[in-house]
């Protein structure tokens, strides 16, 4: 296996810094004209706006959001947001975890994505220091992820284990149990295309092709904001669902590198 490429790391300071001092004005004078926000929105009428509020405090170039499988009021809400540069696109049917993400993928024009999920609000502070690395040579930015048993509760840790041992596969075990199926994350254009937009529909995949391609990957610690009552709209069927989800992809993943070469 290859030995991975290590992303910029961001020391103590630094990180101090993005948690405390206001996105600079060179910052979003970049992001006007670089940063695509891609946004996946589902049943999230009490997050969506706060979440696009934050995203727009960056001064994107564009925010691209992706509706679909709505039944409560996340479109109208969406609809109803006067900020700039907003572009909608909605499905009545559920596309799914990742199919989204693709969807948007094609549409961004940006060189560098920023995916985010509507239900999770993340202050504009915590999201920069992900396109911040993709501007300083980074490729990808992912969530930092703590596998530590006592931190992760019992049903989630063969999840994080999956991921964890996903990087171990390629000689990045500094990055624990940092993903790309969570967010948010940030990538490169280049680095997308290089990885190929058809892998993007497994995020597990694209992560394993990215390390095995050597590209830079590092992740980023940040705090998110979970509204109370988040976990009573999530059905256990449907949580259960994701968890086997996200198993799955990074088996998938695993299995994938395990394919000898043609």
């Amino acid at each position: 296996m290859p030995n991975g490429k290590k992303g910029p790391r961001e020391s103590a300071r630094e990180r101090k810094d993005a948690k405390s001092v206001r996105i600079s004005h060179v910052e979003k004078w970049e992001n006007q004209g670089r940063l695509s926000i891609i946004v996946g929105v589902e049943q999230d009428e009490k997050t969506v706006l706060q979440v696009l509020k934050q995203a727009e405090k960056l001064c994107p170039l564009e925010i691209v959001v992706v509706v679909h499988g709505s039944q409560d009021r996340s479109l109208e809400q969406v609809l109803s947001y006067s900020g700039s540069a907003l572009r909608v696109f909605a499905y009545p049917f559920a596309l799914g975890e990742d199919v989204w993400r693709a969807v948007g993928a094609r549409e961004a024009t940006g060189d560098v994505w920023l995916f985010l999920a509507a239900e999770q609000i993340v202050a504009a502070r915590e999201l920069q220091p992900f396109v911040r690395s993709c501007y300083r040579g980074g490729d990808i930015a992912v969530r930092h992820a703590d596998c530590s048993p006592v931190r992760v509760k019992e049903e989630q840790y063969p999840v994080q284990l999956a991921k964890q041992f996903l990087n171990s596969l390629l000689d990045r075990c500094e990055l624990g149990g940092a993903s790309m199926n969570d967010l948010p994350f940030a990538i490169t254009r280049e680095a997308a295309s290089s990885i190929g937009a058809d892998y993007f529909l497994v995020p597990a995949v694209a992560q394993a092709i990215a390390l095995q391609k050597e590209l830079r990957v590092t992740s980023i610690r940040t705090r998110i904001e979970r509204p109370s009552g988040k976990e009573q709209r999530i059905t256990p069927e449907r949580d259960a669902q994701s968890k086997l989800t996200d198993l799955g992809d990074h088996l998938e993943a695993i299995s994938f590198l395990q394919q000898p070469d043609e």
